[in-house]
């Protein structure tokens, strides 16, 4: 007889249009480095009366499906979990599948062409054509046609899998130069380029001449505000100072941006025995509570904590078709895969631990007639987390004894992709100064409270670059 080896278990999940209820389409394999999916019955005994001192029966009376899962941090693994946490979606500048090579500077497109513009980068994906997979400037774009510059590109026919995406934006050669509060240009107009405030982009590029001379302009920083020939930032690298770029045709990264939201999305997740043949469905699941981990010496983590509908049992996937593979990122770490903590728009000092928190507040509904939740009732987005830093200066207690709001960001990244976690409106809870004991450090930690910011409208956002050079 063979035992079933945790070693040996997967975990698959699909967006459902309808709650509780599984599509008709292939599951996605999910990276995962812990579960405890479980459909838990809740049985109470008979209290009649028994001469014999014996319990005359035991009586079903409630269910629930629920458990968390755990994740190590990797570049797209865990985008669907982090879309349900924060009840948003993931907003792309443009991005277009569906897209064929028509002639040697022009992708063609069913529609949606209009939403890239001069001066945006650009990233073919999914073509045969090794040029159609490259990174090029958008010379003009209808809705049907976007022309690159130059002529990089083989014809190639509409196939499944192949897009197109905007990347960031390029200036023409001394076009964009960095001033004391962001960046100019002459030709290129900012407000074309799908740019939203408090979004964060990466400056430079790989090569030399897609880079300010002056060091410290390469690197992160949060728009501000955006007019036609001016890019006001905050969240500027350490050193900034005025550039004019000049001869140099200057490369921006941007992604796609996650605000906590409105939109309940929940997910069929199985759980896979592939050694034993059987697998556990939990439907119906939404996330009840996110989490993110940075710690010294560690793989960065999420986790997600569930509840859904109900359970199922099968031999084979409940997905039509077969799986969708995960992709193959590395994972990331809080050693050199963590490039920068900020906070108040500054350095946040040397930072030991770090957890960002949402807890969407979610309770299981109950109905006469049904075993399991029949609903999941929605409560509000509280915001929070901890914070733990070495004791250099007073300026961080200060904002906590004065009650100062401030913010906090991090960018995580490998492999050229990043993510950037942002609270834009934070208040410090809980702070103390730990001194307790000799031959130790001293030690701030304080508890975040997360705020609705009324610039961005949210209280907690990330940022997915799929490609910076920074």
């Amino acid at each position: 007889m063979t035992i079933g080896d945790t070693s040996r278990v997967a975990l698959r999940l699909v967006e459902e249009t309808s709650w509780g209820e599984t599509p008709a389409l292939p599951m996605r394999a999910l990276r995962a480095k812990s579960q405890s999916l479980d459909f838990n019955l809740r049985h109470v005994a008979s209290e009649e009366f028994r001469a014999d001192r014996q319990v005359a029966d035991v009586a079903t009376v409630d269910a629930g499906a629920a458990g968390a899962i755990g994740v190590e941090l990797s570049f797209g693994a865990a985008d669907p979990l982090f879309e349900a946490g924060l009840f948003g979606r993931f907003a792309a500048v443009a991005h277009l599948s569906g897209a064929a090579a028509t002639s040697t500077s022009a992708y063609g497109v069913a529609s949606g062409g209009g939403a890239f513009a001069e001066g945006h980068l650009l990233r073919g994906a999914g073509f045969a054509a090794a040029g159609n997979n490259g990174l090029h400037r958008v010379a003009s774009a209808t809705g049907t046609a976007v022309t690159v510059a130059g002529t990089p590109l083989a014809v190639e026919a509409t196939a499944a899998g192949q897009s197109i995406r905007a990347v960031g934006f390029e200036g023409e050669a001394g076009d964009i130069a960095a001033v004391t509060g962001g960046l100019e240009s002459t030709d290129l107009d900012f407000t074309t380029l799908g740019l939203a405030v408090g979004q964060w982009i990466a400056i430079g590029g790989a090569a030399s001449g897609q880079r300010f001379v002056t060091a410290a302009d390469n690197g992160w920083a949060r728009i501000a505000g955006i007019a036609a020939h001016a890019l006001a930032l905050d969240h500027r690298p350490e050193g900034w100072m005025a550039d004019p770029g000049t001869g140099r045709t200057i490369r921006v990264f941007f992604g796609d941006v996650l605000h906590n939201g409105i939109e309940e999305i929940s997910h069929s997740i199985e759980r896979a025995h592939d050694d034993i043949g059987q697998v556990l469905l939990f439907r119906g699941q939404m996330v009840r509570v996110l989490r993110l981990t940075l710690a010294t010496g560690r793989i960065l983590e999420a986790s997600f904590d569930l509840v859904g509908r109900d359970a199922r049992r099968g031999t084979a996937s409940f997905g039509t078709g077969e799986p969708v593979p995960a992709g193959t990122a590395p994972v990331m770490n809080a050693v050199g895969d963590v490039l920068l903590v900020r906070e108040g728009g500054a350095g946040a000092g040397i930072v030991r631990q770090m957890t960002v928190e949402l807890d969407n507040n979610l309770r299981e509904v109950k109905a006469v007639g049904a075993l399991g939740n029949v609903a999941i009732g929605v409560g509000d987005a509280a915001v929070g987390g901890t914070l733990e830093a070495y004791f250099q200066d007073g300026a961080l207690y200060d904002k906590y004894l004065g009650g100062t709001e401030t913010s906090f960001a991090f960018v995580a990244a490998a492999a050229g992709q990043a993510y950037v976690v942002t609270l834009p409106r934070v208040k410090l809870a809980g702070g103390r100064i730990e001194a307790g004991s000799r031959n130790a450090d001293c030690v701030l930690r304080f508890d975040l409270m997360g705020l609705r910011d009324p610039v961005t409208g949210c209280s907690i956002q990330i940022d997915r670059l799929p490609e910076f050079a920074a």
